[in-house]
């Protein structure tokens, strides 16, 4: 079951009044994106098959695939233009609304494909509004058609949430720039061909006013990838810099504003529906457990409290669809959205951890066994979830940095209060 039982039924879509106070808003999809949903999860139902997924799983990579699988996966919906459904056509984009790219998000985070974190996901947006004729003329095409792979390096040792922090250097050069230093908590970097990184340029000015985006080929000599294991043993990745020369042009945008495009690009990814998407697909397998698995001689969806938590489940997951359905609408209207991306983020990362309590809580002692252990119920989900929210409310800014967000720009806080 999708994201439309979610939704309630016979709601056209609607755009926001002038007057907000006049009636509520109505952020449901229209007609055509709930038909592009339709065709989407006919793909990601064909693509994600056993016969065609069989052999191909990894739990060292995030998306539980390995990288021959993943990269085919993403050639394939690249061919069927989901990955740039929403990028200008003039590099073979599909040019519709984000409401699109949204919808596509939301399904495949849902389906659990291996088409979240793209190169589109991680860098189209400053890409698209930062990068140079010649770097999207070089890299645009192929991240449309899903035949590159990128990672993004913002955190370092001494720069995680708080990422003024950033102690890299990017030092300037007749022919280029020398980067030294460090990348950690970086997703995919062992797969992906290129990196989009944030470095100090001027080390003699605060961060936000001297730093830069480049775009990194990781196949450069002196770039050295090691692979970290997490909680749930997938990695993540340091990547070491070292004295690694790149030419002029791999400069991302203006050189020193890099601060201001970062932040655009991690407000573009705290908007996608991917968090939704997970709760959603979490919720609903909990239900349908529940529904056909008996606990004293019952059906646990006969037991009062596993009825109560399952519904107060439901409706905080079409909470979370409404604050990112807000998201999407501002960008559709060209509004570039700022404590209503962080409000989206927030609620949907935490949703996800009350989900993981709540069905640990619903199923019981053996729901902390390990995935594909034998009396795991839902195969070991709950246990895992409990480990992997985690990751969620840290990434993309950590939700205390998106309250003080909330706070300074949604409520008109001062900074310090």
């Amino acid at each position: 079951m999708a994201l439309g039982p979610v939704e309630p039924a016979n709601q056209p879509m609607g755009h926001e009044p002038r007057n907000q106070e006049s009636r509520p808003v109505d952020f449901s999809f229209d007609a055509e994106v709930e038909a592009f949903r339709e065709e989407v999860r006919g793909f990601f139902r064909e693509e994600l098959s056993e016969e065609r997924t069989r052999g191909h799983f990894d739990p060292r990579d995030l998306t539980g695939f390995d990288e021959a699988f993943e990269r085919a996966h993403q050639r394939r919906a690249g061919e069927r233009g989901y990955l740039g459904i929403s990028a200008p056509s003039e590099f073979g984009g599909g040019g519709r609304p984000l409401s699109f790219q949204a919808a596509f998000g939301f399904e495949a985070a849902y389906h659990e494909a291996p088409c979240v974190d793209t190169a589109m996901t991680l860098v189209g947006a400053v890409m698209q509004g930062f990068g140079s004729a010649e770097q999207k003329v070089e890299y645009l095409p192929q991240m449309i058609r899903g035949e590159i792979l990128m990672s993004i390096g913002y955190s370092e040792a001494t720069a995680g949430s708080d990422l003024s922090g950033i102690a890299m250097r990017a030092r300037l050069l007749d022919d280029g720039f020398e980067l030294e230093g460090t990348k950690t908590l970086v997703t995919g970097a062992h797969k992906a061909e290129v990196m989009c990184l944030i470095a100090r340029t001027d080390p003699d000015v605060p961060t936000r006013q001297g730093s830069s985006l480049f775009l990194v080929d990781l196949s450069l000599p002196g770039v050295e990838i090691e692979r970290r294991a997490t909680l749930n043993g997938w990695t993540l990745c340091d990547v070491h810099f070292r004295g690694v020369h790149v030419e002029r042009k791999a400069l991302l945008g203006e050189l020193h504003g890099g601060w201001q495009q970062m932040a655009a690009a991690l407000t573009s990814e705290r908007s996608q529906l991917f968090h939704v998407g997970w709760a959603a697909r979490d919720v609903d397998d909990l239900i349908q457990h529940c529904r056909s698995h008996e606990r004293g001689g019952r059906l646990l969806c006969e037991d009062p409290f596993v009825r109560r938590e399952l519904s107060r489940l439901r409706v905080e997951v079409h909470v979370a669809l409404r604050f990112a359905k807000r998201v999407i609408w501002l960008q559709d209207q060209g509004r570039i959205p700022g404590h209503e991306a962080a409000t989206a983020k927030l609620y949907a990362t935490e949703l996800l951890q009350r989900v993981a309590a709540t069905g640990s809580s619903i199923l019981g002692p053996h729901a902390a066994l390990a995935r594909g252990a034998h009396l795991a119920p839902l195969g070991g989900r709950m246990g895992w979830a409990r480990l992997e929210r985690i990751h969620g409310t840290i990434s993309v800014g950590s939700n205390e940095l998106q309250r003080s967000a909330i706070a300074q720009m949604g409520l008109g806080m001062p900074r310090n209060a």
